[in-house]
């Protein structure tokens, strides 16, 4: 059937997933798989392993919704439809965790049965029947190149007998040696995390040894790997490549791009080949929606899609295989239901409701925010011209000065005529203020074609809205566009110097009502959880004890993670100490100087005032999520989730007061010492607001995991 045949009849089974979710299975891949060329790449790097057994770790990257996961069922399913040489080919999504829940991961894919016929079939036997006592030498020298514990081969020994099958199997999950493995000569394992490593690395070589092949998919790496110390990490992914390797597996590491950066050149040299997820062409698409329909209707046929909008939709796409599965869905539903082909204004429609996450409302919002906490004065749905001419959504003017920085909100732009509607629109602004500036804001999705063209129109490029990234990317631009304009009018420099003091107290009254009305809410947070209240302007209580048990211990390390950050990067307490612990003969007037040159600053005041908040913030919500979790032990309730939900919530709405991009000035008092170079600065202080930033996200993750 070609593209132009009837759709199908209302009602018609979708063939498409409304989520876009590969799913794992003993069974394969749930959805058909489009030759790309990081496919070919992958299964050419495996059949080369199935081929010859040299063993190579392989690195799958790509961003979320780019088909990592479902690449790498692909690979198991062909590893598993190989036949005799496979020994095994198992699949571990990597918790936010560590190793040893990895290792147990592993552990139960494999089942206790099937370690214990890999055991068996090493076993010494002689006329008075099995010897334990040589099966562990056996087992001791063969897996000498993993690991130099003698207890694998005693415990693995035991797990052929009833009697100790139950304590053995609890030792290689992580738990304490039993009564009967003491007795054996086995010991408590000080490193559990570097145990567990060992573990999935003798594993493997029972698994890949006498020319057998062994297949592991490590997905989500880097959930494992980030806000861990490098150290521990590196220590960690070198052993367990390097085990893989020694064993003649194939270890498959899939994970977002930065993966391969959150370790050392060294273990990143360990690591090859790596594979790129690229994104779809139209013709791929076209493949997999013929292929889509072959599995559900038996036929493999375009309709109800059109050659033309499956070429406009893959642009729309950007050609990431979850968006453009998720627009099929949507798609064929519409299509379907009007019982007519698909046609580009269906597309458009589907566009928007996917990708148009924010209101415009919000994000007009948060450019309020933004323009306020800078100090800016502006002016909202700005009229330049007549009634006829669109209002400018925000217009900051330059002073007393004929000039001014405009900044226009538009939703989703998907096609060519908007784009030159607002082009025509930035030049009638430039005639009627012809010292203007333009920013643009994209509520929604920009293609990126689209977004070159429209780069060239206005001032700067296009900010497409972000959550995490908005305030920052706005404050900056706006700032670049108010200077170019200071140097374009020649503004004389007391005209220059006065509106910067006029922004400066503009901002110092924003911040302080900022701080007064976070205060409050606070205040109110902590009085609704039955905690002490915060005092600002006069004495601050210190850290509060939380009563009942504390937060299970992962969840409280975020906590621990996040002020500390806080702390040693602003490295306030440090200067106050040094100020009153001043180095022997220093004179009276050396102690503190340094912290006072450093407050002499308007900014470095504004953002202590906001880290001391943000710390405040942090210690409120960890109160409250340690009473919720006492209270969710004591008494689970059904309503437990929701509450934790709102928990959740009320920190990302009082966090979203907080400007923490003035936090950047304070990387001078964390590092007043000199050890760390600028660019080293802002990448540390990049990942510090990042625990901030996501925060809630992680502390419901963990606690919804349990």
């Amino acid at each position: 059937m070609d593209a132009n045949a009837s759709p199908p009849a209302a009602g018609a089974v979708n063939p498409f997933s409304p989520t876009a979710v590969a799913r794992v299975s003993e069974d394969g891949v749930a959805g058909p798989t489009v030759v790309t060329a990081a496919i070919r790449d992958a299964v050419g790097h495996l059949e080369n392993y199935l081929r010859t057994g040299a063993s190579a770790t392989v690195a799958v990257l790509g961003d979320y919704g780019t088909g990592k996961t479902h690449l790498a069922v692909e690979l198991l399913a062909r590893t598993r439809a190989a036949g005799e040489p496979v020994s095994g080919a198992i699949y571990l999504d990597a918790p936010a965790d560590t190793f040893r829940a990895v290792s147990r991961q592993f552990l139960g894919r494999l089942s206790r049965a099937a370690v214990r016929d890999l055991v068996a079939q090493r076993q010494a036997t002689d006329e008075g029947g099995p010897a334990a006592g040589a099966l562990a030498e056996r087992l001791r020298e063969e897996l000498a190149d993993v690991t130099a514990d003698p207890s694998f081969g005693i415990v693995l020994a035991m797990l052929l007998e009833p009697a100790t099958e139950a304590a053995a199997w609890d030792w290689l999950t992580g738990y304490p040696p039993g009564p009967a493995l003491v007795a054996a000569g086995v010991t408590t394992r000080t490193d559990v995390e570097a145990a567990a490593v060992e573990t999935m690395a003798v594993l493997a070589v029972l698994h890949a040894r006498r020319r057998r092949r062994f297949v592991l998919v490590l997905d989500e790496l880097h959930n494992l790997l980030a806000g861990r110390p490098d150290d521990e990490a590196t220590a960690r992914m070198a052993a367990l490549i390097s085990a893989f390797a020694s064993s003649g597996a194939l270890l498959v590491l899939s994970g977002l791009p930065d993966l391969l950066h959150l370790l050392t050149p060294e273990v990143r040299q360990r690591i090859g080949p790596i594979v790129r997820m690229s994104a779809l062409s139209v013709t791929d698409v076209e493949e997999f929606i013929r292929r889509s329909q072959a599995r559900t209707f038996g036929q493999a046929r375009l309709a109800p899609f059109t050659p033309e909008t499956v070429d406009y939709l893959t642009n729309l796409a950007d050609g990431v295989p979850r968006r453009v599965i998720r627009l099929c869905y949507d798609l064929h539903q519409r299509a379907t239901q009007a019982g007519t082909p698909v046609t580009h204004v269906m597309v458009r429609e589907a566009v928007r409701v996917q990708f148009d996450l924010a209101s415009r409302q919000d994000v007009a919002a948060t450019v309020r925010r933004v323009l306020t906490q800078d100090g800016w004065s502006y002016q909202r749905d700005h009229l330049l011209g007549s009634v006829r001419d669109l209002p400018v959504d925000f217009w900051i003017p330059l002073d007393e000065q004929d000039a001014g920085c405009g900044v226009l909100l538009s939703e989703s732009i998907l096609k060519a005529e908007e784009v030159d509607e607002l082009h025509r629109r930035v030049v009638a602004i430039r005639a009627r203020v012809p010292d203007s500036e333009a920013i643009l804001v994209v509520v929604g999705h920009l293609p990126a074609e689209l977004a070159a063209e429209l780069a060239a129109t206005f001032s700067v490029e296009p900010i497409v809205y972000d959550p995490q990234t908005f305030a920052e990317d706005l404050s900056g631009s706006v700032k670049a566009s108010m200077r170019r304009l200071e140097q374009v009018v020649g503004a004389d420099a007391l005209t220059s110097v006065r509106q910067r003091v006029e922004r400066i107290h503009r901002q110092q009254s924003n911040t302080q009502r900022s701080i007064e009305r976070l205060s409050y809410q606070l205040d109110e947070l902590r009085g609704e959880l039955g905690g002490p209240r915060v005092v600002v302007g006069g004495v601050a209580p210190g850290p509060v004890a939380v009563g009942g048990p504390e937060l299970p211990g992962r969840v409280a390390q975020v906590f621990v993670e996040a002020v500390g950050a806080l702390d040693q990067l602003t490295g306030v307490d440090r200067q106050l100490n040094d100020a009153f612990a001043p180095r022997r003969g220093a004179t009276a007037d050396e102690g503190g100087a340094s912290l006072r040159a450093r407050l002499r600053s308007r900014d470095v005041q504004r953002a202590l005032g906001t880290s001391m908040m943000l710390r405040r913030l942090v210690e409120a919500f960890r109160d409250g999520v340690a009473q919720w979790y006492d209270s969710h032990r004591r008494d689970p309730q059904a309503t437990d989730p929701e509450r934790l939900d709102r928990l959740c919530e009320t920190y990302d709405g009082l966090a979203e007061f907080l400007p923490l991009f003035q936090l950047d000035v304070l990387g001078d008092l964390g590092e007043s010492d000199g050890a760390a170079e600028p660019p080293d600065r802002s990448r540390r202080w990049s990942e510090a607001r990042s625990l901030f930033d996501g925060l809630s996200g992680r502390v419901r993750q963990l606690m919804v995991a349990r």
